[in-house]
């Protein structure tokens, strides 16, 4: 069931809204993931599959995907907090928790690609702080998406 939602961005530079919606593409890739693993953590039936080689393949891109948009966002902005200040209101406190979620994630992803092999030799209490993280950043993300769509 697909629903239609409506939302009016408030933005000093419509263009900056291109950008937004190139990263929030990047948080629905983790939202998708993180809610499947979320399930299967809450269900002590089920085994863990996720991430599945698929959600690796797609973590790998969306993490290719938003280090080009933060480029393309300090190029027009300087910056992620110049490139939050283009927007108001609600659209604002969104750009603010997407850039948060989006960074730590790219933090996170790169911190382990830079570990001496890999996510393999990866120290575990760091990835669980960070997979704990992103998952909290993702449901600030969905929460400050939902005060958007409220504010009509």
């Amino acid at each position: 069931m697909t629903e239609e939602i409506s939302v009016n961005f408030q933005a000093k530079n419509p263009s900056g809204i291109k950008l937004l919606n190139r990263l929030y593409d990047g948080h629905l890739v983790l939202n998708d993931i993180g809610v499947r693993l979320d399930e299967q953590l809450n269900n002590e039936d089920e085994e863990l599959t996720v991430p599945t080689q698929a959600d690796v393949d797609n973590l790998s891109e969306t993490f290719g995907k938003t280090v080009t948009v933060f480029s393309d966002i300090a190029d027009a902005y300087g910056d992620g907090n110049n490139f939050a200040e283009n927007f108001g209101g609600t659209t604002k406190f969104f750009a603010q928790k997407l850039i948060t979620e989006l960074v730590d994630f790219n933090n996170g992803i790169a911190d382990i690609g830079d570990s001496e092999g890999g996510l393999e030799n990866y120290d575990n209490d760091k990835l669980n702080d960070w997979i704990n993280q992103v998952m909290s950043d993702i449901v600030e993300t969905n929460e400050a998406f939902n005060a958007l769509i409220d504010d009509k």
